[in-house]
């Protein structure tokens, strides 16, 4: 039933909002760091020269992004793209992947008080989207996704707001029209977020993840995600 769905939703992000908010300053930045040093033995991420991903909330507890995103803005030739949410006036809410150079320097506090890429770059261009720029930015390689919950086959539970869901279908579309290769979709997830064998609600368009990286190490989900771990080693 729908409701009953629904129901289990609620419960799960409610029974995951408590653990994260259980879990110890000191706790969050030990798993960070192990998370930040298994991604880096991913080479699709590490050696990524387009990549998309979210800013990491201090207020939601999602896990930081902000090693991995220093990384790519360290290497040569490197683009990293960030969120933006747009919230239109007939309630319509979509959400753009838009370069960012510096993110001292480009990121303010945008929807629902979350950190966000300025509209422009400090000249006044528009900054660069991954989708309507494709033919300019090219395919991405990676995009590292948050999530609430998530499980050994890549079942993501978001917040509900379905921009993930929603942006990951728009792209997988825009890079096929084009006869680009996929990204891979990596999420990045405390220990108490992935529970492995644990059922995950979800339903026909939300969008599963191929690796899952925790303070353990990386998971393959999917087989792009098993090809993805091969490779690294």
């Amino acid at each position: 039933m729908p409701g009953e769905f629904d129901d289990a939703k609620r419960a799960m992000r409610r029974a995951m909002r408590d653990s994260l908010r259980a879990m110890s300053p000191e706790t969050m930045s030990i798993e960070d760091a192990a998370i930040a040093r298994h991604a880096r033995q991913v080479r699709r991420v590490r050696d990524a020269a387009r990549c998309a991903t979210y800013l990491a909330s201090a207020r939601l507890r999602e896990a930081s992004t902000s090693a991995l995103i220093a990384d790519a803005l360290a290497r040569p030739a490197s683009m990293v793209f960030a969120p933006v949410v747009d919230v239109g006036g007939d309630a319509v809410r979509t959400m753009r992947m838009v370069h960012v150079e510096d993110v001292a320097r480009d990121v303010e506090r945008g929807a629902y008080d979350l950190p966000e890429p300025t509209a422009s770059y400090a000249d006044g261009r528009r900054r660069l989207d991954v989708v309507r720029d494709v033919a300019r930015v090219g395919a991405l390689d990676v995009i590292i996704v948050p999530g609430v919950a998530f499980n050994a086959r890549g079942v993501r539970l978001g917040r509900g707001g379905g921009y993930y869901d929603s942006f990951l279908s728009l792209y997988a579309e825009t890079v096929a029209a084009r006869g680009l290769a996929p990204p891979l979709v990596v999420a990045l997830a405390y220990s108490c977020q992935y529970i492995a064998d644990a059922y995950v609600p979800a339903e026909a368009h939300d969008k599963c993840v191929d690796v899952v990286i925790t303070p353990s190490g990386a998971i393959a989900c999917t087989p792009a995600g098993a090809l993805a771990l091969e490779s690294s080693v």
